[in-house]
């Protein structure tokens, strides 16, 4: 580390006497500026690099005390010793008043005493610059930890991957501070090279689709390694590419691996406010590329099994309706008008999804029923129609292993109980039905009054919507048939928009 040479102000308007103790401390080591008209020294000051500053008390255009008011407010930091002929107790307090570090007279003024004076107070501001140092220094860790805590947590919960992205990206930059900052995800190729094959952030979108050879890009090197790399200017880098490397600015560049199980990519951030990012942005920056790679890794294995069950869902309602032919397009009717009533309910994504899964196979268990039963064309027996009911427990059954599927399982079991109790297969009543089942039940039988059945004609649309109203609050929960009512108002028939 350089040695400390502290930078000391001189005004006095006495050219001699200010030129004569100028030459001197900058014989002992200072370095030294030096002003007789105190306005200059001021404009000078504001810069806020002087340790020190010695003063005349009596000058024309400011008095020694204004200008250690305005040195007070631009430079607080800068110890001030002042000089004067005129010494008394006033403007001794006045100095006190101020936290002027020393009060030297100039009739009895020694140099060796100057020196030494100049030489305390320079320790003295080099101390307070160092504490006040560690004080940012501390503070800006606590704000780091603090972003990367709160982050974090938001971010393992979320399971949708270019929110998750998205976020990862927003907390980096804020951070950090940094002008730019993406997320990339690399899938690799059979002949080793990259494929960019996701990503969130500045350029990002660009990038998608870009590939890259096996030993191409910082970006690249960085996730390949899984260890941080910090670089002052990314174009000096030997593994520097255009492709993946390129920002609009050069001070500052890092890259945060994101590796965990099956996730490859990197997090970029460039352009410090300081240069260059410090050790602590460094280090919280490869925490939350650790920490974030495992919630990146819960996101794709989520959107894999939502891919997985949507598939499954849709091969096992082709089958019903391949069974089941009265009731071809109920099963995803059903569910497009669940969707209606869950969003006009405001209920969270999750909820949502699992009230469209329980609507898509409510009717599943008839799968498992007699198939000359669900081809009677008239009104069923007694005997036939109680066979008929088990579908709810019989779907219930079958998907009940299905772990994931917990909530729509109880969906299915229970879509056909009514608010009143009166309803099968377990007589629950109001509130003990659960709240996706009381919204299927609605959807399910909008659905199934309009339409044809061998029994009865198709229900205009009017006559659905009273059959809905008047069995509100006995079959129907109230409050799920007015969602209903004002979404359908708002919207129209939810199968018409093809959803």
């Amino acid at each position: 580390m350089p040695e400390f040479v502290a930078k000391v102000l001189v005004v006095d308007d006495d050219v001699a006497f200010g030129g004569m103790i100028a030459e001197v401390l900058a014989g002992k080591g200072f370095e030294v500026e030096r002003f007789s008209d105190p306005r200059e020294a001021i404009v000078r000051a504001r810069r806020g690099d002087f340790n020190v500053a010695l003063v005349d008390l009596k000058m024309p255009h400011l008095t020694g005390i204004e200008v250690v008011e305005e040195l007070r407010v631009t430079t607080p930091e800068t110890q001030i010793i002042i000089l004067t002929g005129q010494g008394d107790m006033t403007t001794a307090l006045a100095g006190i008043k101020h936290g002027v570090f020393a009060y030297l007279q100039k009739d009895e003024v020694r140099i060796d005493l100057v020196g030494h004076a100049v030489g305390e107070a320079a320790e003295k501001a080099a101390l307070r610059r160092r504490s006040q140092d560690l004080t940012e220094r501390l503070q800006d860790s606590n704000r780091l930890l603090r972003a990367l805590q709160v982050s974090t947590t938001r971010l393992a919960a979320e399971t949708h991957l270019d929110v998750l992205l998205q976020g990862v990206v927003n907390t980096a930059r804020q951070a950090t501070r940094a002008t730019t900052a993406r997320a990339l995800l690399f899938d690799t190729g059979p002949d080793g090279d990259l494929l960019i094959s996701g990503g969130e952030g500045d350029d990002a979108e660009n990038l998608r689709g870009v590939r890259l050879g096996s030993e191409e890009g910082i970006a690249v090197l960085a996730a390949q390694s899984d260890s941080l790399i910090a670089v002052e200017d990314p174009k000096a880098h030997p593994r520097y590419s255009h492709h993946c490397d390129s920002v609009p600015v050069s001070a500052g560049y890092v890259c945060a691996p994101l590796r965990h199980g099956g996730v490859f990519g990197v997090l970029v951030v460039a352009g410090s406010e300081r240069g260059a990012f410090t050790g602590e942005e460094q280090e919280v920056l490869g925490a939350l590329g650790r920490q974030v790679a495992v919630a990146i890794d819960n996101a794709q294995e989520h959107e894999r099994s939502l891919n997985f069950f949507t598939h499954t869902s849709d091969i096992l309602v082709s089958f019903l309706e391949d069974l089941d032919t009265q009731c071809a397009g109920q099963s995803r009717g059903a569910a497009a008008v669940s969707d209606m009533i869950s969003r006009h309910m405001g209920l969270s994504d999750v909820e949502r999804r699992n009230i469209h899964y329980g609507a898509l196979l409510h009717d599943i268990g008839k799968v498992r029923i007699d198939h000359e039963l669900l081809k009677e064309p008239g009104l069923l027996s007694e005997e036939k129609r109680k066979a008929l009911e088990r579908h709810t427990t019989l779907g219930m059954e079958m998907l009940k292993p299905i772990l994931l599927w917990q909530e729509t399982v109880a969906i299915i079991h229970a879509h056909h109980e009514r608010w009143d109790g009166k309803g099968y297969p377990r007589g629950l009543a109001g509130e003990e039905i659960p709240l996706g089942a009381r919204i299927v039940a609605v959807a399910d039988a909008f659905v199934a009054m309009g339409r044809e059945r061998p029994y009865r004609p198709k229900r205009t649309i009017e006559a659905q919507l009273k059959e809905l109203e008047d069995h509100s609050g006995t079959q129907f929960d109230a409050a799920v048939v007015r969602a209903f009512l004002a979404a359908f108002h708002e919207h129209g028939d939810p199968r018409a928009a093809g959803s």
